[in-house]
């Protein structure tokens, strides 16, 4: 074999060894878990922490991070588009038995998420119907990013709930949909 082969079969391999290493550091920041991101990158995550995560851990420079920011916001657009899209595709295929039940299972999911806020937050009566409207909302039309949701319930809230809530949060991972439920159901 001649050097120029070999040089042009390690630089191939080089360049290959090179993205698969990008793709994997990039796969990495994306799935693990920063404060307040839950662990994942779905339609729902925060993209101000999801950027200031890869800073710290990449260490971008502002332009680096204007950019990802551009680019984490149009997939949470588009992830968003294509929930939405799915979401209107099963509905037609569903009966309205189906779709009935799936409307009772939301709601209970939605009753098990405000029982848990109100044992550990304290709820008053008034808060628990508003965050329950709030979860009925999100989970019906997914439309609130993890932020609006976030905005929304600290208007419920109060100073020391919402500090608990969010601290508690911390130590779990993020801002969940519930134990054991299916966030595109």
């Amino acid at each position: 074999m001649n050097s120029q082969s070999t040089h042009s079969r390690f630089t191939r391999t080089s360049a290959a060894l090179g993205l698969i290493l990008g793709a994997a550091l990039i796969g990495a920041t994306t799935a693990q878990a920063g404060p307040g991101m839950g662990g994942h990158g779905g339609p729902d995550m925060d993209v101000g922490a999801k950027v200031e995560y890869m800073t710290k851990q990449l260490d971008l420079t502002a332009e680096q991070q204007e950019q990802v920011r551009a680019i984490l916001e149009k997939t949470r657009q588009e992830q968003m588009r294509l929930r939405q899209e799915n979401r209107a595709q099963i509905d037609a295929l569903l009966t309205e038995e189906q779709k009935a039940k799936r409307t009772e299972r939301q709601l209970k999911a939605v009753n098990r998420q405000v029982e848990r806020l109100t044992d550990q937050l304290d709820l008053t009566d008034e808060q628990a119907g508003q965050l329950k409207a709030l979860f009925t909302e999100q989970r019906q039309s997914r439309a609130l990013t993890r932020a609006q949701m976030h905005e929304r319930m600290a208007a419920i809230l109060t100073a020391e709930q919402l500090a608990e809530l969010d601290e508690g949060r911390g130590r779990r991972g993020g801002y969940g949909q519930g134990r054991g439920d299916c966030p595109g159901y």
